[in-house]
């Protein structure tokens, strides 16, 4: 059980840095005055889809 714990926290931190390299690229480093680094991968997820659709309605 441990292996697969440990998969999915890399498999998760892997999709946590992509959503980080998403939004730097939109110029995105901070969220409530939090930096993007020290946010979870929920938050960032939520912040990335609400940039997302924010981009869509422009």
């Amino acid at each position: 059980m441990g292996i697969l714990y440990e998969k999915v926290q890399y498999t998760q931190e892997l999709k946590r840095q992509m959503i980080i390299r998403q939004l730097l690229d939109r110029g995105i480093t901070e969220y409530q005055g939090q930096s993007i680094y020290d946010l979870d991968y929920y938050t960032l997820r939520h912040v990335l889809v609400m940039e997302k659709v924010k981009g869509d309605v422009r």
